[in-house]
């Protein structure tokens, strides 16, 4: 059995002593500076002899457990283990640098509070530090220009003063159209553009350098037309395409959140970043694709709306179960947004 210090560690001086970070396994540990030397020492596959020799002093039992430990908090990894398959994965796939990974890794598969949990913490912030403001007025500023504040005939500003996120659906199945509608919308290709290189996806939202990374994977309990299972979209095609019979409970797919297990249908959006990576190496790109979510949440939405439904966003996910059902492998594919659909309980 051979070892060698992990490839995605990052290290932190909090003030007292440096604390270590891998970001893949969302492992963190403190990290003295025998202990860091010791990985720069063992930075390359090494087997018990050599690391025996870079720990002097130490009995055989000691130093057996010393691998046990660090193997357990990702400090060390062993040749042909599932955290160096994943490690070359990321080397291949991950185009923008350590600190874009050390977000965007980090922040899988939460821990998520229950409601109660949610609201005793508000209730904390309010007592310890009032309220905070949640609009900026004009009232203390100099001239104020009054705008129309109607819709007056405006029938697309009238569909968006409808929108309501209802967190409690009926048991009503949603129509094969009204999800048709709602995936195009969302990401639905319109046409397509050439630039000196090559052809590029015109679609219903704007897309940083019209890379379109998303894909969309919709969850079926109730939909007319469609059995229950995991479908993939596609929206060159727009077309649907089963990939599973799986029917998991939605509420475990986004952190907990019982309400949405009422829902007949559950649309995940999965950014590609590598489409965007391939022409962007600079990491600011990571954040054009997560605002790309919110331009196709927003048009699912009013889609919704449009059908007297309401579609629910929550980023809220649980990722790697997501990936699992899926068929993620590139860790440069990872579920951003979710939004269910259904029609609203307002009993």
């Amino acid at each position: 059995m051979r070892y060698r210090s992990s490839r995605t560690l990052v290290f932190h001086n909090d003030g007292a002593e440096f604390v270590a970070c891998n970001f893949l396994t969302k492992a963190v540990f403190e990290c003295s500076p025998d202990l860091l030397d010791f990985l720069r020492a063992i930075a390359e596959w090494s087997d018990r002899a050599a690391i025996r020799d870079q720990a002097p002093g130490h009995s055989e039992d000691e130093l057996d457990e010393t691998l046990v430990a660090l193997v357990e908090m990702s400090a060390l990894v062993v040749e042909g283990s599932e955290l160096e398959m994943r490690e070359e994965a990321f080397r291949q796939h991950w185009k923008w640098g350590v600190p874009a990974a050390l977000m965007h890794f980090c922040v899988q598969d939460p821990d998520y509070m229950s409601l109660n949990e949610a609201e005793d913490l508000q209730r904390a912030a309010l007592a310890s530090d009032g309220e905070i403001e949640l609009y900026s007025l004009n009232s203390e500023q100099g001239d104020i220009i009054s705008l129309s504040a109607e819709p007056s005939g405006n029938s697309l500003l009238k569909l968006m003063a409808r929108r309501r996120t209802q967190r409690k659906g009926l048991t009503k199945a949603v129509s094969l159209h009204a999800l048709s509608e709602a995936l195009f919308a969302g990401l639905g290709i319109t046409g397509t553009a050439r630039n000196s290189v090559v052809t590029l996806p015109l679609s219903m939202t704007p897309s940083g350098g019209a890379r379109n990374p998303y894909e969309a994977y919709v969850f079926v309990k109730a939909v007319d037309g469609l059995a229950p299972g995991i479908y993939h979209y596609s929206a060159f095609e727009h077309s649907l395409a089963k990939i599973s019979d799986a029917s998991p409970s939605f509420g475990d797919l986004v952190g907990g959140q019982e309400w949405a297990d009422t829902m007949p249908c559950m649309i995940v959006l999965v950014a590609h970043m590598d489409r965007s990576m391939w022409k962007y190496s600079d990491a600011n790109a990571y954040r054009v694709v997560l605002i790309e979510a919110g331009h196709i949440g927003q048009n699912i939405m009013l889609s919704a709306t449009a059908h007297g439904m309401t579609a629910c966003p929550t980023a809220a996910l649980s990722h790697t179960r997501i990936g699992e059902l899926v068929g993620l492998r590139n860790p440069a594919h990872a579920p951003i947004y979710a939004l269910t659909l259904g029609f609203p309980d307002v009993a």
